[in-house]
């Protein structure tokens, strides 16, 4: 190691798979230091994130520990560079001030994490390192809480993080629904939130966003189009510019409602199921345009010997087949052969729900007073 330069040990060290990287740490003090150098840090993220063979997925379970508590549990299934075999790893942690919460995006590593029961975002936790930073709670009204939707991504310009909130609100009556909403954005650093209005869309429901493409958060909401039809729009928060915009959605062969968002390859994804008959997954080629939209794949049931109904596509693997998740098991599907097989991995909980996951040395502590 001495007679090799700086240089060249991040290069090679970069290219490595997130588990093996992990334990270099435990190698000596000077490996340990050298995972926090931010060069590295760096390098290893722009490598894993441009290689989907280094791309892999956090799985939630939660575990009933009580009449009304629930222990939350974190899974990582990853590729340890040894062989095309993934590797599931528990990366569950304690939180100081409750048991159960939800994940509410990844991003560059990070997981941003939310307490159902006060309905505030309150870390953001690496699972790689085990290290997390406390959010400040934004302020709220004291109108009752309906829906909390959410969004977390990275502007690599400006090497910011942004969290951002639609906090929609009701009233105590029964049959009032939602009366009215509000917009908070949080930069990583920062001391407080801050207040943007009001979101013209119709957002509650749908959670956490489903997609970060071309520096904005992506959401599925039901509207009208031109012609009156009822329709799913594609609602996009731009966090350079934070504000919202309907981005073009594809015309599938089955209608334009109830599709889900993703990402493959680096473009907004569409997947529209049609139960006990196909799936069909459209990808926008030239983010904004919809000519660009264009049908990536179809997996019909008859084909693969399979009843599918809701299955939502993770990421295209090494050996160019696509990870899927279907329910409560993960599917491989070969575009070429139209083979559809489960994957198995063990240790793997038989309940979760996945999120794609780059893993990263990214420092949340370092994001705070930056």
């Amino acid at each position: 190691m001495e007679e090799l330069s700086s240089d060249v040990i991040i290069k090679t060290l970069s290219m490595l798979p997130i588990m093996p990287l992990v334990r270099c740490r435990f190698v000596c003090k000077s490996w340990l230091n050298l995972t926090h150098d931010p060069h590295l840090i760096d390098t290893h993220l722009s490598f894993s994130s441009e290689n989907e063979a280094h791309f892999g997925l956090i799985l939630k379970t939660s575990a009933p520990i009580g009449r009304a508590l629930s222990q939350s549990n974190l899974f990582l299934v990853a590729n340890d560079g040894a062989d095309d075999l993934y590797k599931c790893v528990n990366v569950s942690f304690s939180l100081p001030s409750f048991s159960t919460y939800e994940i509410m995006g990844s991003c560059n590593g990070l997981l941003c994490l939310f307490n159902p029961i006060s309905k505030h975002l309150t870390h953001i936790f690496n699972p790689c390192t085990r290290e997390y930073m406390v959010l400040p709670s934004p302020q709220r009204a004291p109108e009752l809480i309906v829906d909390v939707v959410v969004g977390f991504g990275f502007l690599a310009e400006q090497k910011e993080y942004k969290l951002v909130e639609v906090v929609y609100y009701g009233s105590e009556l029964v049959g009032e629904g939602v009366l009215w909403c509000k917009v908070n954005l949080y930069t990583l650093g920062d001391k407080s939130w801050k207040s943007l209005g009001y979101c013209p869309y119709s957002l509650c429901g749908r959670g956490c966003s489903e997609a970060f493409v071309n520096g904005a958060l992506h959401w599925v909401s039901d509207g009208y189009d031109d012609g009156a039809g009822l329709v799913s729009h594609i609602v996009a928060f731009d966090l350079a510019r934070e504000s919202f915009e309907v981005v073009p959605h594809p015309e599938f062969d089955s209608g334009r409602l109830n599709y889900t968002l993703g990402v493959l390859r680096g473009c907004l994804s569409a997947t529209k199921c049609k139960f006990r008959d196909y799936v069909e997954i459209w990808v926008m080629k030239s983010y904004g345009v919809k000519e660009s939209w264009t049908k990536c794949l179809k997996i019909v049931c008859d084909e693969v010997g399979l009843i599918i109904g809701a299955v939502r596509p993770l990421f295209f693997q090494k050996n160019g087949e696509i990870l899927l998740q279907h329910g409560g098991i993960l599917l491989s599907y070969n575009p070429l052969t139209k083979k559809l097989r489960e994957v198995r991995v063990s240790g793997m909980p038989r309940s979760f729900k996945a999120f794609v996951h780059v893993g990263s040395l990214v420092l949340p502590c370092s994001l705070v007073g930056k």
